[in-house]
């Protein structure tokens, strides 16, 4: 655990790349693929994260990029209890029990590096030692970029539904709803302030809200009831 002289205050310097820049690097790493290593085609990219707290433990849902305008291929992203085409759920006792399920369930190398929005569910936050947990869990893991934005959500499910009216991965849709905002007064929350908060005062800061409408989704700052 962090103490209060050695957290890094948030703010600081952070990538920002679009989905354009997002399939650009990938194309990149088509070319470089023959030197060897596990190449691009060999990985599952998620551009968005939800984690939860069910009564089996945890729910993780992973809200994978669609790989198939690039590849031409389509890929199928594993055998989770219920997946479709870009999103897979997996629920277990323990987090590293859902790491075990997706390495033994997916041909595909998970790669956390890209991931533009982690989503927290309101039972995890209302369960302080989960939330440690997946705290400690996140924080430990040096691949999930610190700039990636947090959101709260009732039903992360209820958002996943909707991913097909976004036209695109939920988390690049949330981030571009913050880049067209013309009020820019209100900075979006990323896992670095988050990180911040938490091991300094184990307290979260204040998260905006997913809000599922009959078009898609938005962003609310008004508290979940």
């Amino acid at each position: 655990m962090r103490d209060k002289k050695s957290a890094r205050k948030p703010g600081g310097t952070q990538r920002k790349y679009g989905r354009s820049a997002f399939f650009g690097m990938l194309a990149g790493m088509f070319l470089l693929s023959g030197c060897g290593g596990v190449g691009p085609e060999e990985r599952a990219y998620p551009l968005t994260v939800f984690v939860d707290a069910v009564p089996e433990g945890y729910q993780v849902i992973y809200d994978m990029a669609d790989l198939a305008e690039m590849t031409g291929q389509s890929k199928d992203s594993g055998s989770g209890e219920n997946e479709g085409s870009t999103g897979t759920v997996y629920t277990a006792e323990t987090l590293e029990e859902i790491g075990e399920r997706y390495d033994a369930g997916s041909q595909y190398e998970l790669d956390i590096g890209h991931v533009k929005a982690l989503v927290l569910g309101t039972g995890l936050v209302s369960e302080k030692q989960k939330l440690e947990t997946v705290m400690n869990w996140l924080e430990g893991d040096s691949d999930l970029g610190r700039n990636a934005l947090v959101f709260l959500v009732e039903q992360p499910e209820a958002v996943m539904e909707k991913r097909g009216e976004l036209g695109d991965s939920v988390g690049v849709f949330l981030n571009g709803i913050y880049e067209n905002r013309e009020n820019k007064d209100r900075r979006p929350v990323t896992l670095d302030d988050v990180f911040y908060h938490w091991f300094n005062d184990r307290e979260l800061p204040e998260l905006p809200v997913i809000r599922t409408t009959e078009k898609g989704i938005e962003i609310s700052t008004d508290p979940v009831q």
